[in-house]
């Protein structure tokens, strides 16, 4: 942590002034307070003051989590290596950016934190700002679960936007990220949810109930699975659309046209297209 090493001089001073007090004159003790006082304000600011240098200097993924984008993301490997690069330090700041909280277990470990970054980061990597700020809250359980809002569901997933909070259920969350053929991405659909909601002004193109037929000619998904599979009833449109435009780009270009070039303007970005999706500059 760039704040913890700002600190060490600080910390070596303060000992330093307590030896020379403790072993020669007690008048030393005078020069302690200042070093105090600058850990004080170095600890009070330690998230901004990371940020600041993450920002200009963007940490990458480590080896173990790159893991994760080189095994199970088509959308990743199909990126040049400087795009993959970009790609990997904004999943690393969106880890940095957030506040990660489990309930029901011991904690969010950092697969289940890298994974809810690479979603992020996948449907905003045609936009300068990536971060969807406005839901800073990720909490996961470890199983579906009933909320305030779905008392009587066990659900796999949620938005609250009044407390700007994502909800997963951990076991279905990495399921549908590691077997996205098999398994609904509830990852992709939340922040889907969560995107629409950050940026209400852009023209989400209109969608009609015959959507959910093509959407599962295209993966296989019928409305009534996803339902099953998330356990919230009605499941939007909207998002179910967006998950199958980034999970199946090719198939949905195919049975969908219209709608892949409507998506395509209003992310920025063609995620079947190998090199970089980015359909120019970052808007």
């Amino acid at each position: 942590m760039p704040a913890r090493i700002l600190s060490i001089p600080f910390v070596l001073g303060a000992i330093l002034f307590l030896y020379l007090a403790w072993e020669t004159h007690s008048s030393y003790s005078i020069y302690v307070v200042p070093f105090v006082i600058a850990l004080a304000f170095i600890y009070i600011l330690s998230p901004q003051i990371n940020w600041w240098w993450w920002t200009r200097r963007p940490p990458d993924m480590s080896p173990k989590l790159r893991i994760l984008l080189e095994r199970h993301l088509p959308y990743y490997q199909r990126l040049a290596d400087p795009e993959k690069l970009r790609f990997r330090r904004r999943v690393r700041l969106y880890m940095e950016a957030n506040d990660f909280m489990a309930k029901g277990m011991d904690e969010v470990t950092d697969d289940l934190k890298a994974v809810a970054a690479i979603c992020a980061v996948q449907l905003t990597f045609g936009l300068k700002d990536f971060l969807l700020s406005k839901f800073e809250h990720l909490i996961f359980f470890p199983q579906p679960f009933p909320s305030p809002q779905y008392p009587k569901n066990y659900h796999a997933s949620e938005i609250y936007e009044e407390d700007g909070a994502i909800l997963f259920s951990a076991e279905q969350f990495m399921k549908g990220f590691l077997e996205p053929h098999n398994f609904y991405n509830i990852g992709l659909h939340e922040y889907a949810k969560v995107f629409e909601r950050s940026y209400p002004e852009l023209d989400f193109p209109p969608l009609t109930e015959d959507h959910w037929l093509e959407l599962q000619q295209i993966s296989g998904f019928s409305q009534a699975w996803i339902q099953q599979w998330i356990n919230l009833d009605p499941i939007p449109l909207r998002p179910v659309s967006i998950v199958h435009f980034f999970t199946w780009p090719a198939a949905f270009q195919a049975q969908l046209p219209e709608l892949y070039a409507a998506y395509a303007r209003l992310f920025n970005q063609s995620p079947g297209k190998a090199g970089t999706p980015v359909l120019g500059e970052l808007v």
